[in-house]
Protein backbone atom coordinates (compact mmCIF):
# COMPACT_ATOMS: atom_id res chain seq x y z
CA UNK A 1 0.00 0.00 0.00
CA UNK A 2 1.32 3.43 -0.97
CA UNK A 3 2.03 5.89 1.85
CA UNK A 4 -0.56 8.38 0.57
CA UNK A 5 -3.23 5.70 0.54
CA UNK A 6 -2.57 4.89 4.21
CA UNK A 7 -2.38 8.54 5.29
CA UNK A 8 -5.46 9.43 3.24
CA UNK A 9 -7.49 6.66 4.83
CA UNK A 10 -6.36 7.75 8.30
CA UNK A 11 -7.17 11.40 7.56
CA UNK A 12 -10.58 10.43 6.18
CA UNK A 13 -11.40 8.49 9.35
CA UNK A 14 -10.13 11.35 11.53
CA UNK A 15 -12.31 13.77 9.56
CA UNK A 16 -15.36 11.59 10.07
CA UNK A 17 -14.71 11.50 13.81
CA UNK A 18 -14.17 15.26 13.92
CA UNK A 19 -17.35 15.87 11.92
CA UNK A 20 -19.33 13.61 14.26
CA UNK A 21 -17.91 15.47 17.26
CA UNK A 22 -18.97 18.75 15.66
CA UNK A 23 -22.47 17.36 15.16
CA UNK A 24 -22.62 16.13 18.73
CA UNK A 25 -21.41 19.37 20.29
CA UNK A 26 -23.19 21.65 17.82
CA UNK A 27 -19.89 23.28 16.82
CA UNK A 28 -20.14 24.27 13.12
CA UNK A 29 -16.40 25.04 12.81
CA UNK A 30 -15.42 21.63 14.16
CA UNK A 31 -17.91 19.99 11.80
CA UNK A 32 -16.58 21.97 8.81
CA UNK A 33 -12.99 21.11 9.74
CA UNK A 34 -13.98 17.45 9.89
CA UNK A 35 -15.67 17.63 6.50
CA UNK A 36 -12.55 19.28 5.03
CA UNK A 37 -10.27 16.63 6.54
CA UNK A 38 -12.55 13.88 5.25
CA UNK A 39 -12.47 15.32 1.72
CA UNK A 40 -8.71 15.84 1.86
CA UNK A 41 -8.24 12.27 3.07
CA UNK A 42 -10.33 10.89 0.23
CA UNK A 43 -8.34 12.92 -2.29
CA UNK A 44 -5.03 11.85 -0.76
CA UNK A 45 -6.02 8.18 -0.87
CA UNK A 46 -7.07 8.49 -4.51
CA UNK A 47 -3.78 10.22 -5.30
CA UNK A 48 -1.92 7.34 -3.67
CA UNK A 49 -3.77 4.86 -5.85
CA UNK A 50 -2.97 6.83 -9.01
CA UNK A 51 0.63 7.27 -7.92
CA UNK A 52 1.03 3.55 -7.39
CA UNK A 53 -0.40 2.78 -10.85
CA UNK A 54 1.77 5.40 -12.60
CA UNK A 55 4.93 4.15 -10.90
CA UNK A 56 4.06 0.64 -12.02
CA UNK A 57 3.30 1.51 -15.65
CA UNK A 58 4.70 5.00 -16.30
CA UNK A 59 8.48 4.63 -16.14
CA UNK A 60 10.84 7.60 -15.62
CA UNK A 61 8.56 10.20 -17.19
CA UNK A 62 5.71 9.07 -14.98
CA UNK A 63 7.89 9.34 -11.87
CA UNK A 64 8.92 12.91 -12.76
CA UNK A 65 5.32 13.86 -13.42
CA UNK A 66 4.26 12.38 -10.09
CA UNK A 67 6.91 14.39 -8.25
CA UNK A 68 5.55 17.60 -9.77
CA UNK A 69 1.97 16.62 -8.99
CA UNK A 70 2.95 15.77 -5.42
CA UNK A 71 4.51 19.23 -4.96
CA UNK A 72 1.31 20.84 -6.25
CA UNK A 73 -0.74 18.59 -3.97
CA UNK A 74 1.33 19.64 -0.96
CA UNK A 75 0.70 23.29 -1.79
CA UNK A 76 -3.01 22.57 -2.15
CA UNK A 77 -3.06 20.72 1.18
CA UNK A 78 -1.49 23.74 2.88
CA UNK A 79 -4.21 25.98 1.43
CA UNK A 80 -6.91 23.58 2.62
CA UNK A 81 -5.39 23.51 6.11
CA UNK A 82 -5.24 27.32 6.22
CA UNK A 83 -8.77 27.90 4.85
CA UNK A 84 -10.87 24.76 5.32
CA UNK A 85 -14.28 26.41 4.94
CA UNK A 86 -13.28 28.20 1.73
CA UNK A 87 -11.89 24.92 0.35
CA UNK A 88 -15.11 23.14 1.30
CA UNK A 89 -17.25 25.75 -0.45
CA UNK A 90 -15.08 25.58 -3.58
CA UNK A 91 -15.22 21.77 -3.59
CA UNK A 92 -19.01 21.85 -3.19
CA UNK A 93 -19.30 24.33 -6.07
CA UNK A 94 -17.12 22.18 -8.33
CA UNK A 95 -19.16 19.11 -7.39
CA UNK A 96 -22.39 20.94 -8.17
CA UNK A 97 -21.07 22.04 -11.57
CA UNK A 98 -19.88 18.52 -12.38
CA UNK A 99 -23.27 17.14 -11.40
CA UNK A 100 -24.98 19.62 -13.74
CA UNK A 101 -22.56 18.82 -16.56
CA UNK A 102 -23.03 15.06 -16.28
CA UNK A 103 -26.78 15.12 -15.72
CA UNK A 104 -28.62 13.50 -18.63
CA UNK A 105 -30.93 15.69 -20.65
CA UNK A 106 -34.58 15.39 -19.69
CA UNK A 107 -36.46 12.97 -21.86
CA UNK A 108 -39.57 14.44 -23.40
CA UNK A 109 -42.20 12.14 -24.81
CA UNK A 110 -44.87 13.57 -27.06
CA UNK A 111 -48.18 11.77 -27.25
CA UNK A 112 -50.83 12.15 -29.88
CA UNK A 113 -54.34 12.75 -28.77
Amino acid sequence: MEENQFEGTARNIGGKIQQAAGDLTGDPKLKADGMADKAAGTAQKAFGEVKEAVREYGGDYGAQLLDQIEEAGDALAEQIDERPITALVIAAGIGFLLALATKPAPRVEYRRR
